[in-house]
């Protein structure tokens, strides 16, 4: 991968403070509520999803994970956090394994999944929009990124 790919990449990376939390993509974000990013090859300018380009970045290029899937062990659409160590929240799979990942943490639609987790694509990109921009004017706010991540009060207390 190109270096000045990559530092451009992690240029409009959000990381947050602890050791755990999420790295949200600040730049361009698509239709459905995923981060994009945009660089060039030999052949033209290409487009790649924000994790998928995070995960390259860790696994020997784009080509190295062709045939992968992204699995979001946060369920975060913004999060870019790849990396090699445990601590990672993207992951490689089958679509299978990202399909059964779907079904065990309920994202699946249905009646008993919570709101959130059945957004339509408009929905979820919109959330994510408004996730970036709040992130922008406010900076790393663990409060206003619970709130709007996972439609949880900010001031309701945490079981841990």
């Amino acid at each position: 991968m190109n270096p000045v790919d990559v530092e451009r990449f992690y240029a409009h990376v959000l990381k947050g403070p602890t050791p755990e939390a999420c790295w949200l993509w600040m730049g361009a974000i698509s239709d459905d509520g995923y981060g994009r990013f945009w660089f060039n090859t030999p052949a033209g300018q290409k487009v790649v999803s924000a994790h998928r380009f995070a995960l390259a970045t860790v696994h020997g290029g784009l080509e190295a994970i062709e045939d992968q899937t992204a699995l979001h062990w946060c369920d975060v659409p913004l999060c870019v956090r790849a990396s090699l160590q445990p601590n990672t929240h993207l992951l490689l799979g089958t679509a299978s394994e990202n399909m059964k990942d779907r079904a065990l943490k309920g994202r699946m639609p249905s009646p008993n999944a919570a709101r959130w987790r059945r957004l339509s694509r408009a929905e979820r990109a919109s959330r994510s929009r408004h996730l970036r921009e709040q992130l922008k004017q406010h900076g790393w706010d663990q409060g206003l990124i619970r709130q709007l991540v996972h439609d949880v009060d900010p001031h309701h207390p945490t079981l841990f």
